[in-house]
């Protein structure tokens, strides 16, 4: 069960030098076709931090056409999680733990680019390592550790210090300035903390999908990945939920079906079976795309904003990412030219 403590950094062994904290936030203004994130990963016993700012604006197939990038590492690492500035100038107080968030941040290079956004989620968090939450974990292969997945999700015992990771649907409000021009942000996506010992390997391979429609509705699901033949498969559920009117209901079953262009999702149709046994099914369609290289120099995140319906004429815009280890797909590659 998540907390408000768990907002904050954990308690961990000193001499744990890989522990990480993460909170990312992804958010929106499908009105102009754009998509933001803003990422922080701290190591508080190396003392650093990483803060990762970008902004795409429609179709943005290579890093190079990103609209806008700001990723410093090895920034002085914060003594608290929940109300701290970084020398990036990112700023993210945790107004309400462990439901609410403000983010602020101003490009200090030359000013172009700063937001302000407020995130007030819409249930009790997600506990990926709660079989109460995640009825997953009940089963062998919920339990079984899987590298694609990342030590940050499916974290090994790696010597005692708890790891742990939680979820959140949420609203998102404020305004976005981008190169001269102001945008209104009021969108819906999802936050997110996970504290663990992470390694950080490239041979990942997991799609994180968010497909939300408002104040009661939502799915949020991470599905291990597969290249086959040049073709991505999404394998199985590691772990999802549905978000209706405030209750968290966890996912037993997910299938994904998706097209894809440069690796980034163009086309995607999910089918969930929730505990309770209603089944949901949703598709959508991109209205912008990129690859995020800038949050993790192992990583690539193939990331779409998509916009999403209901057979019931719902519509909903949020992200979709194909998360692989570069590693990963350089191994992919070079069986396929070996085959």
């Amino acid at each position: 069960m998540i907390t408000a403590k768990d907002s904050e950094f954990h308690p961990v062994k000193r001499e744990n030098w890989r522990w990480a904290e993460t909170t990312p936030l992804s958010f929106s203004v499908p009105s102009a076709g754009i998509l933001g994130n803003i990422y922080i990963a701290a190591r508080p016993n190396l003392g650093v931090a990483l803060s990762s700012v970008g902004i795409v604006q429609g179709f943005r197939f290579q890093p190079y056409e990103v609209d806008f990038s700001d990723a410093q590492m090895h920034l002085p690492c914060p003594a608290n999680f929940t109300d701290y500035e970084l020398a990036s100038g990112l700023r993210v107080k945790v107004v309400e733990a462990p439901r609410r968030y403000h983010f602020q941040y101003a490009y200090r290079l030359d000013g172009s680019c700063s937001l302000d956004l407020q995130f007030r989620g819409l249930h009790e968090p997600f506990d990926a390592a709660d079989p109460m939450h995640n009825p997953l974990l009940q089963t062998d292969a919920g339990k079984r550790y899987d590298e694609r997945l990342g030590t940050q999700w499916g974290n090994p015992d790696t010597g005692g210090d708890p790891s742990g990771h939680f979820e959140l649907i949420g609203h998102i409000t404020g305004h976005l300035e981008l190169r001269g021009r102001r945008y209104e942000v009021d969108c819906y996506d999802c936050v997110d903390h996970s504290w663990s010992t992470r390694t950080e390997t490239s041979k990942r391979a997991v799609s994180w999908i968010s497909a939300v429609f408002g104040e009661d509705y939502g799915l949020h699901l991470a599905m291990l990945l597969d290249q086959r033949n040049g073709r991505t498969v999404y394998e199985s559920l590691r772990n999802g939920y549905v978000m209706q009117d405030g209750q968290v209901h966890g996912l037993v079953s997910a299938t994904v079906e998706a097209r894809h262009s440069h690796h980034c999702p163009m086309t995607c149709r999910i089918v969930a079976v929730d505990v309770t046994g209603r089944r949901h099914e949703v598709t959508g369609s991109a209205i912008a795309v990129h690859p995020w290289y800038n949050y993790n120099p192992s990583h690539c995140a193939f990331q779409s904003l998509m916009r999403w319906h209901t057979p019931d004429g719902r519509t909903g815009h949020s992200e979709m990412a194909d998360i692989y280890g570069l590693e990963y797909l350089a191994a992919q590659r070079a069986g396929t030219s070996a085959g």
